[in-house]
């Protein structure tokens, strides 16, 4: 199983759902996704969850996060966070993740409040393979 299965399926596991945060209007969207990630990278359950409402707080659990957590850390120390695309006035955000030996994207959805509607890592596309005989 190659590291970006293995994440991939955590992934889906851990943060398919949107998470809802507690973030203060007008709050960078880079910052936020930089620190969050962060966060999940170091398995920091209090600082990655304090982001979130008291309902999504209960969904985030510390195996999860450790499980999701070691993945990353199989791409290597984190490199870099940033823009891959954004549509400001739907509220999306993607950022690359960069790591040193991989990367991945960061999908964050903020709402007009300013408050984060959606947190989701998910690992890039495999790269295309041809066909051998």
């Amino acid at each position: 199983m190659t590291a970006r299965n293995a994440i991939g399926g955590a992934l889906s596991a851990l943060l398919v759902a949107a998470v809802l945060a507690g973030c203060s209007a007008g709050r960078n969207p880079q910052k936020v996704a930089d620190d969050m990630t962060h966060a999940l990278y170091a398995n920091d359950l209090d600082r990655f969850s304090g982001y979130f409402d008291d309902a999504t707080k209960a969904t985030v659990n510390r195996g999860d996060m450790g499980a999701l957590s070691d993945r990353m850390h199989q791409l290597g120390t984190i490199q870099s966070v940033a823009p891959h695309d954004a549509d400001p006035d739907a509220g999306r955000y993607t950022y690359d993740v960069t790591f040193s030996r991989g990367s991945m994207l960061v999908e964050l959805r903020v709402d007009p409040t300013g408050k984060v509607g959606a947190y989701r890592v998910v690992p890039p596309p495999a790269p295309p393979t041809t066909a051998t005989r």
